[in-house]
C-alpha cells in the first residue's frame, strides 16, 4: 500500500506529538522545551524525510534514536 503525502504528513505529526509527550514524561520538560528539543534534533530532521520511513515506525523505536542523540550530544546544556 502506498501512502499519499497527506497521509505521511498526518503520521509524521502524530509521531511528533507522541515524542513530545515522551520527552515531557521522561525528562520533565515543559511542552515548549520538549518541542524545542525535538524540533532542533537530528531525529526530527530524519522524521521529516519521508524516504527514511521513520514516520512509519513506533514512537518507542523513534524515541530510542532521539534519546541516544540527546544523551550522546548532551543537548540539554
Amino acid at each position: 500500500m502506498t501512502l499519499n503525502k497527506a497521509q505521511i504528513k498526518m503520521m509524521q505529526e502524530e509521531m511528533y506529538a507522541e515524542l513530545i509527550q515522551i520527552l515531557m514524561e521522561e525528562y520533565g520538560y515543559t511542552q515548549d522545551k520538549a518541542m524545542e528539543t525535538l524540533y532542533n534534533s537530528d531525529t526530527f530532521a530524519r522524521l521529516q524525510d519521508a524516504d527514511t520511513g521513520l514516520y512509519y515506525q513506533s514512537p518507542g523505536y523513534v524515541y530510542s534514536f532521539l534519546s541516544s542523540e540527546l544523551n550522546l550530544c548532551d543537548y540539554r546544556r
